[in-house]
């Protein structure tokens, strides 16, 4: 009977929270037509990524306004660096669609960070600036710690 009674009332609770947290996304909806406008932009432009390109842009938008080089990169984002799809075709077509920013240092290193410039990917990098500390911490401490072991790209 106990139980029964705990388990009415957190359901009830939980109707409760549902109920305002429906006000408050119905609240947040109805007043800002131009923010959820630039958040379904941003859906959308990254919903039309492949998981590779996805993961290089979280990846660029966490640790903005750093750069990397290709290889770390690829070892940040779990792919080879051998592999010459990240090379070839995907940064450049990330580049050709102004997501990111390739900086050539040398004829065969470049720098790569995410396209502040372009809306979407600035706002990408602001929420990630801003919910995503942990990870951002994490990721630049990888990136630090894989210079001092493997030397600078």
């Amino acid at each position: 009977m106990a139980f029964r009674k705990v388990f009415n009332r957190r359901i009830v609770i939980s109707l409760h929270s549902l109920m305002y947290m429906k006000t408050r996304v119905g609240e947040f909806m109805s007043g800002n037509d131009d923010l959820t406008r630039m958040f379904y932009d941003l859906l959308i432009a990254i919903s039309s990524l492949t998981t590779l390109e996805r993961k290089i842009i979280l990846y660029l938008a966490h640790i903005y306004p750093s750069a990397v080089s290709v290889v770390q990169l690829a070892r940040a984002i779990g792919y080879s660096e051998k592999a010459r799809t990240l090379y070839r075709g995907v940064l450049q077509r990330l580049a050709n669609a102004k997501l990111i920013l390739l900086d050539k240092l040398t004829p065969k290193i470049f720098s790569i960070r995410i396209n502040h410039e372009h809306e979407q990917m600035r706002l990408l990098a602001e929420i990630c600036k801003k919910h995503g500390k942990e990870l951002r911490k994490v990721l630049l401490e990888a990136l630090k710690g894989g210079e001092e072991k493997h030397g600078t790209d």
